[in-house]
């Protein structure tokens, strides 16, 4: 095998430093799955059976580019013999081998993050915490990152100091309960569950340290405690491990990472090889000397300087505003005045701001200038409420107990019960424990309702056991799933539940479109694909997966939060709102984590390959009143000689205004010419 002529002298000691611990420094842009693929292909090449091969990263964006690279690197039958995916894809593979050794089902069913809230929310109200001052969604934060320290209920309970800490310590100690009685996880328990897997059985570690002799890791600085425990067991003493990553790329603290993984590798793995990537492939000169300016601001970091044979291209532009309409107009005409007298494809353009909220005036001034865009990691097509249903309806039938799905769609269409109904359903839960679907079909519970609300449960009680067994087969998955969601009323009912006759018709597509993707997943998996599959397929959606169009164009113009643009590259970048509070984030300033807020802002940066433009304003409103606004401290940080600054009206020099006049005169010209009846045209 010919290793790739265009790896550098470093990659090139990394793609063939096979044995032992090894940690790759891989920069912004500087090549790391180039390296990484690379590595597969060379393993293989001296000798190691593609089975024996691990490659784990942390979005499925990633491990769908990682296969397709190393399919064209080996031949395609070899490539697929090779396991790559996500941290949890790979361990809810694993636990459907193994998870009944821990009481549980090879039928478990992976919760998605907005059902453990609701969930959560359930508990919460049930315990008594709800009203003021009790947040679901910071217990659901603070539950999360007690599994990602592998801390217990009792735990928590124990350490508690704060009101808050008390009421997390309950709420997790029965959220636990609740789920493993509904054979449910969560995502952290995936992870979790297989470390408590491989250390209560140590010959089931054993089979899989045998199995995957080789191990890779992508994008180290994201790795929790849990993922760090499951790759140190996994490498075991050999520690043929090689992982790859940019400490000063770690934005995820605020959900578990652990920066000390990769800060250190050696002290974890003695006689560990460390190889920096510096030369980078993506930006330009200047931009890469802006971006080290940044960085080398943090003290807790490995040494790196990012160079390019890109050139030196053009100084970064610093635009000040009056205030954020200002700010989002003037971005709106920034990139219609490139896209016209640079001839730039809306698609070059990123606009990236630190919170989702100051995407609503972004998102106006496109429209009201008719310019395409695109949001990354807004509401997506599997998050409509139709989508949902028919998920819940799904979820049902293959997990009896699952009682969170159920109650989402026991009325859906209505079926005749009412609040009180449901209500004596749940007391009947309290007293007995036993499932929902159970109580169902129970006379106790049947004898209290009407008697049509009474004949429509029991329909749809008897559907859900009998297309559960019918799921059970093998084949025509699509098919099946059509069926069942005809046969308990959810297709036909549409019409009655959505007004007008459009809106249910739109649905009912989208359900289509939705018993599409199981047919799409049977052709590429095979006739033995279950539903159990394709439910899982949507549990392990992440961020990057959920890419909505804003405006019917998808060519459009990206906005996009900082964290949902890690990865992603953009000719022209836009980081706007760069303002004291706001990037850095007033909490980070206030709880002085300024070193997390600066490697973000370095992200943004890096994201540039030739243009970059910062804003910010000068006031700006906030609960609706108008503040003053300082300037971010990052603008100061970097270098005066790479920096232009600007306000709105001398963004645009009266050279690029004298070519998008012309370029407008040459539209009206064509225009006018297409517009001429055809015989006027003809010469």
């Amino acid at each position: 095998m010919k290793l790739d002529p265009s790896l550098n002298p470093q990659q090139l000691e990394a793609v063939r430093t096979l044995d032992g611990p090894l940690l790759v420094l891989a920069g912004a842009g500087t090549g790391k799955t180039r390296v990484i693929t690379c590595r597969i292909a060379q393993l293989i090449h001296e000798g190691t059976a593609p089975e024996n091969i691990l490659a784990v990263t942390f979005t499925n964006k990633a491990a769908r580019e990682m296969r397709e690279r190393v399919a064209g690197l080996l031949d395609p039958i070899v490539a697929r013999k090779v396991t790559i995916g996500t941290f949890h894809a790979f361990c809810a593979r694993l636990l459907r081998r193994h998870i009944q050794r821990l009481g549980y089902s090879q039928r478990f069913a992976i919760s998605s993050s907005s059902y453990q809230l609701g969930l959560i929310r359930s508990l919460m109200s049930e315990l008594g915490y709800s009203g003021e001052g009790h947040d679901p969604q910071a217990v659901q934060a603070r539950i999360s990152l007690a599994k990602n320290a592998l801390l217990t209920p009792a735990d928590l309970g124990e350490s508690a100091t704060l009101p808050q800490e008390r009421e997390t310590a309950a709420v997790y100690a029965l959220y636990e309960t609740r789920m493993r009685n509904m054979d449910m996880l969560d995502f952290d328990d995936l992870l979790v569950l297989v470390l408590r897997l491989w250390t209560r059985f140590p010959e089931v570690l054993k089979e899989h340290q045998q199995q995957y002799r080789y191990l890779l890791v992508d994008e180290y600085q994201d790795t929790n405690i849990v993922q760090f425990r499951l790759v140190a067991s996994l490498a075991g003493k050999s520690a043929n491990l090689c992982v790859v990553g940019d400490d000063d790329q770690s934005i995820y603290g605020w959900r578990g990472a652990t920066l000390d993984n990769i800060l250190h590798f050696d002290e974890h793995f003695p006689k560990a090889k460390v190889i920096r990537l510096e030369q980078n492939y993506r930006s330009t000169e200047i931009i890469l000397e802006a971006a080290n300016s940044i960085i080398r601001q943090n003290p807790n970091r490995h040494k790196k300087r990012l160079w390019s044979r890109l050139g030196r291209g053009g100084k970064l532009y610093a635009v000040r505003t009056h205030d954020e309409e200002e700010e989002a107009g003037t971005v709106a005409n920034l990139v219609r005045e490139l896209h016209q007298t640079e001839g730039r494809p809306y698609a070059d353009f990123a606009v990236l701001y630190r919170s989702n909220h100051q995407s609503r005036l972004f998102e106006e001034k496109f429209r009201e200038a008719r310019l395409p865009y695109t949001i990354v990691g807004s509401h997506s097509f599997y998050e409509r409420k139709e989508i949902l249903d028919a998920i819940s309806l799904l979820q049902s039938v293959w997990n009896p107990k699952d009682d969170l799905a159920l109650l989402r769609i026991l009325n859906v269409p209505p079926r005749g019960l009412g609040d009180k109904s449901i209500e004596r359903l749940r007391d009947l839960k309290r007293i007995t424990s036993l499932p929902l679907q159970q109580l169902l079909i129970d006379d106790l519970f049947l004898e209290e309702l009407p008697g049509a609300s009474s004949g429509n449960v029991r329909r749809f009680a008897d559907c859900l056991q009998r297309h559960r067994a019918a799921f059970l087969q093998s084949g025509g998955l699509a098919g099946r799933i059509e069926a069942f969601l005809h046969e308990c009323g959810y297709l036909d009912g549409l019409a009655k539940m959505y007004k007008p006759r459009e809106d249910a018709l739109n649905r009912l597509e989208n359900l289509h479109e939705f018993i599409n993707a199981a047919a799409d997943l049977e052709n590429r998996l095979g006739a033995d694909v279950s539903l159990g599959d394709f439910l899982e397929r949507f549990a392990l959606m992440d961020d990057n997966d959920r890419r909505e169009k804003g405006s019917g164009d998808e060519d459009g113009v990206v906005l996009t939060t900082v964290h949902a643009a890690k990865g992603l590259e953009f000719p022209v970048v836009i980081i706007v709102g760069m303002e004291h509070g706001l990037f850095p984030h007033q909490q980070a300033v206030e709880e002085q984590r300024l070193d997390e807020e600066r490697r973000l802002f370095y992200v943004a940066v890096t994201r540039a390959r030739q243009a970059l433009y910062l804003t910010h304003s000068e006031q700006r409103k906030v609960r609706g009143t108008p503040q003053r606004r300082r300037p971010s401290a990052f603008l100061e940080e970097l270098p005066a000689e790479l920096l232009e600054e600007r306000t709105a009206d001398n963004l645009f020099t009266p050279a690029t205004q004298e070519a998008a006049a012309g370029f407008l005169a040459r539209m009206k010209a064509e225009f006018k010419a297409k517009s001429k009846p055809a015989t006027e045209r003809r010469p």
